[in-house]
């Protein structure tokens, strides 16, 4: 599934196109869309989200979310669309929710809740890709 897909957004044609939809903000009726393709519950889903999980969904569906949420979700999605790619939704399900050695024995899961946290896993997943132990 695509980022414009599961944002309902405009044509998505380069990198910027995803800067200009961060600063507008997404609507949260695409959030039910987003959990659904990335497989996280609700509890786990907001506690990598800079909102608590009784404000996220306590909006309604048109409300727009902040650039901060946004950005975050954007960098979620295509975390995991790299994650299915490599190894398969339920591969990447499981290894998401492992202690890795790499990240200090924590789970991928447990540091999606920062940028930093999202480039680390990235980094692990290229490494993986091109057959560097991870």
């Amino acid at each position: 599934m695509t980022l414009q897909t599961l944002l309902k957004s405009e044509k998505i044609s380069q990198r910027t196109d995803l800067i200009t939809i961060a600063r507008n903000g997404i609507k949260t009726k695409y959030i039910e869309r987003i959990q659904k393709y990335i497989l996280l519950s609700d509890k786990e889903l907001s506690s990598i989200l800079p909102i608590s999980q009784r404000q996220l969904f306590r909006y309604p569906p048109d409300h727009i979310l902040n650039k901060e949420i946004t950005s975050h979700l954007i960098q979620i999605i295509e975390l995991f669309q790299k994650g299915y790619n490599l190894f398969d939704t339920e591969k990447f399900q499981a290894w998401i929710r492992t202690s890795n050695k790499v990240l200090n024995e924590n789970k991928p899961l447990e540091i999606m809740d920062t940028s930093i946290g999202i480039e680390m896993i990235e980094d692990i997943i290229g490494r993986i890709e091109h057959g560097v132990y991870s």
